[in-house]
């Protein structure tokens, strides 16, 4: 399957899950917002136990909400991959006269179907029950806290920090809006990546960010049963070469051998086929589809690979750094990420009434963000994916208007000024009282 059709399956579910994101962070806020409007001690206290009480059930309801009809939708996109991977090899059938049977004549590919569509709607419903966030523990360190412990354990801090006035309303929320969005909703299922996946915290273990996690759950699935299909074409084909797929901004092991034709055992030993860091493993966008020599065309000559890999590897300069056609993809991914989180943001602060100038000021990062991004874009050659950043749950505008913006700039560009003012006078004195010495 190629990238721009991995996108467009898994497209769905991904949204649903940060559309599950949003709600818990959104459900925390209108919590923290309503107890901070209870001034009675004793109502304080009844409100505090409901909150905290219930707050277990309204966790399933959210997730049963995300996850409703999984199967159904797992079960069309896997549809789609049949209609797509298994009927593209029709015509080498039809080339070398053997027969194709139709996937509905075919029980044991349907058995292979069903089977991994069973696993992909069981995964997706597991990532829900293992979410949490990355939260700092207080010594600057983040760890995985699970969601549970989110509701009965900070969202009680706040309320009680609120109580004895140890911060008031806004500050509270401001500071648990940052945490949140800059952890993101997690799952707990550990796994090694190498692949430099942006939902990773390499500092607490490999929690994987819900979304990143629910689209790798089809994409492993998707990839499976690829891998099946020509299998079986293949097999019936009488074939025991393979052509593997290429795509831009390969990871550089990977980068060495797609694009070319192998033998199956050269698929194990020269791709790592069955391992994670290799064909059809970690964030592998790449599989293989069968190749009849004397028949078949090659997709990708041999002159062709090589000029696409001495591109992909001289870098292009952006602000003083330097970027491989790799190091982009994997850049572009983290800016994604960042402008999401910071969507968010905006948003969970407008849900908990905080400052209006927060509001502002976070709009304007957001603003600098998507500037920065689409020059970055431009600047390495590479589509903007905006559909990574959307949430899908946007309550009014994000951006902030032009002319608030150019405001929030010109002051940014003000206050750096003063600092490189401040650090150029200390640079000054300290050379003074050198040479005073």
């Amino acid at each position: 399957m190629d990238e721009s059709y991995q996108n467009a399956l898994a497209a769905g579910i991904e949204a649903k899950y940060r559309a599950l994101e949003m709600s818990i962070m959104d459900d925390i806020i209108r919590r923290i917002r309503k107890a901070g409007t209870i001034t009675d001690a004793a109502d304080w206290q009844i409100q505090r136990l409901i909150i905290l009480g219930n707050s277990t059930q309204d966790i399933e309801d959210l997730v049963r909400k995300a996850v409703n009809g999984n199967e159904d939708e797992v079960r069309r996109l896997y549809a789609e991959v049949i209609e797509k991977e298994y009927t593209r090899d029709r015509s080498l059938y039809e080339q070398i006269g053997k027969e194709f049977i139709p996937y509905e004549l075919n029980p044991e590919l349907q058995q292979i179907t069903d089977a991994l569509v069973q696993q992909s709607s069981e995964e997706l419903y597991n990532i829900t029950r293992s979410t949490g966030f990355m939260l700092e523990n207080g010594s600057g360190r983040k760890v995985f806290t699970p969601l549970a412990d989110v509701y009965n354990g900070y969202l009680d801090d706040a309320i009680t920090g609120m109580a004895e006035g140890a911060y008031d309303y806004n500050t509270l929320v401001r500071r648990l809006v940052s945490q949140m969005t800059a952890s993101g909703l997690r799952t707990d299922h550990a796994f090694s990546d190498g692949g430099g996946d942006y939902g990773v915290d390499y500092a607490s273990g490999w929690h994987n960010r819900v979304d990143v996690a629910a689209r790798r759950a089809l994409l492993t699935g998707f990839g499976q049963l690829t891998q099946h299909v020509t299998d079986l074409n293949a097999q019936r084909l009488g074939t025991n070469y393979f052509e593997v797929t290429w795509h831009a901004g390969a990871r550089p092991e990977h980068a060495a051998w797609q694009g070319k034709v192998y033998t199956k055992e050269q698929l194990t030993t020269k791709c790592g086929l069955g391992t994670g860091p290799g064909l059809l493993g970690w964030n592998c966008r790449h599989t293989y589809y069968p190749f009849i020599p004397g028949v078949s065309e090659r997709l990708y000559t041999d002159e062709w690979l090589k000029e696409q890999n001495a591109r992909e590897a001289t870098p292009r300069r952006f602000r003083g750094k330097e970027y491989t056609a790799y190091e982009a993809t994997q850049k572009q991914r983290q800016m994604e990420t960042a402008m999401r989180a910071r969507r968010e943001q905006v948003q969970l602060l407008r849900t908990g009434g905080a400052d209006k100038e927060d509001i502002t000021i976070a709009q304007c990062k957001y603003q600098a963000q998507l500037e920065q991004y689409r020059s970055f874009s431009a600047a390495m050659g590479l589509e903007e994916q905006m559909e990574r950043v959307y949430s899908g749950r946007t309550k009014g505008r994000i951006s902030p208007s032009p002319q608030v913006y150019a405001q929030w700039q010109a002051e940014q560009i003000a206050k750096a000024q003063e600092r490189a003012e401040k650090r150029r006078r200390a640079d000054q004195d300290a050379a003074q009282r050198g040479g005073s010495t």
